[in-house]
């Protein structure tokens, strides 16, 4: 049988039950690995377990989750799989462009996909200058590695921002700030699986916030997806080289620009309002990855 691995800092995640019974559905065995508990050697690329060797060469394939508990500890573990020859749906390059807000931006600008225009830097009063003069205000500060709307702000003026700022730069964050795209509120969340759009959610935020993130309580649709928007999402599926995705989507001047794109995506929320069998697609995939080892 087919074995293949999630790796995850995350063992306990609902997904990951999700994912061995779309692997029993199908003869594949989906195996849990904790990375937290697997060491990597990085000469002869080495995995162990428990003080013992782990056979990295029993899994065709790897689908990474890299959340934000202890994501370096992962993706060294992910890189030394990759380097024993287990095929994985996400590289770990691509895993680090996507969790990082300004790698994204570059990555997406580089491929000519549209998205907010996007700032980096240290010094609060610097930075705030520079968002000023590149597209003013309001603006909103992300910092580089935040996902479900955590540590993302909306700034109303230059005293704010530099506030904002300020005290993000005193306990050490590194933050982007991006041109805000009115009138916020909604997203489309579409997946994208191996070039592939596999359905599309729109998110409402409630009355008075600007994050549409089903983490935050933003209610949940299926919408159709046209060719703009499945173009888009795979344009910036590519452009940060990932294989398996979540590409967030807001509206800007009546189109769509790109907001983030999600390397570790969850599908509970989308599943549940497409009922597209997600888990049993990346088990396809995974199976798919295997026989091109």
């Amino acid at each position: 049988m087919l074995t293949v691995a999630v790796l995850t800092a995350k063992p306990e995640l609902p997904v990951h039950r999700e994912l061995e019974a779309a692997g029993d559905a199908c003869g594949v065995r989906v195996e849990i690995l904790d990375a937290l508990c697997i060491a990597a050697q990085d000469a002869p690329p080495r995995l162990w377990r428990a003080g013992a060797p782990l056979d990295a060469a029993g899994f065709g394939a790897v689908l990474p989750r890299v959340g934000n508990w202890r994501p370096d500890a992962v993706l060294a573990v992910l890189g030394v799989m990759r380097d024993l020859g287990v095929g994985s749906l996400n590289e770990p390059e691509a895993i680090r462009t996507g969790r990082d807000h300004w790698r994204t931006a570059c990555a997406l600008a580089a491929a000519g996909v549209p998205h907010p225009a996007t700032v980096a830097g240290s010094e609060p009063g610097v930075l705030a200058a520079a968002a000023a003069a590149a597209f003013g205000f309001p603006a909103v500060v992300k910092q580089r590695g935040s996902r479900r709307g955590i540590g993302v702000i909306r700034c109303a003026s230059a005293a704010e921002l530099e506030a904002v700022l300020d005290s993000l730069w005193r306990v050490g964050d590194e933050v982007v700030v991006q041109r805000f795209c009115p009138p916020g509120g909604v997203s489309r969340r579409v997946l994208v699986l191996d070039g592939e759009v596999l359905g599309a959610t729109e998110h409402r935020a409630p009355e008075g916030e600007f994050r549409a993130n089903a983490a935050r309580g933003a209610a949940v649709r299926p919408v159709a997806v046209d060719d703009t928007v499945s173009g888009l999402a795979v344009c910036a599926a590519r452009a940060t080289g990932l294989g398996f995705a979540g590409v967030d989507l807001i509206p800007d001047d009546g189109g769509w620009v790109v907001a983030e794109v999600n390397p570790s995506p969850g599908w509970t929320h989308f599943a549940a309002a497409t009922g597209v069998p997600v888990a049993a697609r990346v088990v396809e995939a995974l199976a798919r990855r295997s026989g091109d080892r």
